[in-house]
């Protein structure tokens, strides 16, 4: 059977959301490079993310389901595997992660001066 890449993310939870959606509708489905992702944590923010892919056959019921739950975005129909606004979100990510060391490494420095 042939199967096609209808999604990706970097967000492990999102895959989880879809991967329940998906058993629940029997789709029969497999997430590409989710053990590479998870095992390089950090690292993995430059990869290409995880893949779902689903049989040609179920492609359009995947489709349906994904837009039911919401993470379909602003779909792009030349991409077929991105939304929009992914890139956004990772660097927001980002900001506040940044934002909270900063904090903490301010905290840490007034608490350890005498």
């Amino acid at each position: 059977m042939e199967y096609t890449t209808i999604y990706r993310t970097h967000d492990s939870t999102e895959i989880s959301i879809i991967k329940h959606k998906f058993e629940e509708r029997d789709i029969d489905f497999k997430v590409l490079d989710e053990h590479i992702h998870s095992s390089a944590g950090i690292g993995a923010m430059g990869g290409e993310g995880m893949r779902i892919q689903v049989k040609e056959s179920q492609k359009k019921k995947a489709f349906s389901v994904l837009n039911e739950i919401g993470f379909l975005g602003n779909w792009n129909e030349n991409l077929n595997i991105k939304r929009e606004n992914t890139p956004l979100r990772m660097w927001v990510f980002l900001f506040f992660a940044a934002l909270v060391l900063i904090i903490v490494a301010s905290l840490i420095m007034l608490f350890m001066n005498p």
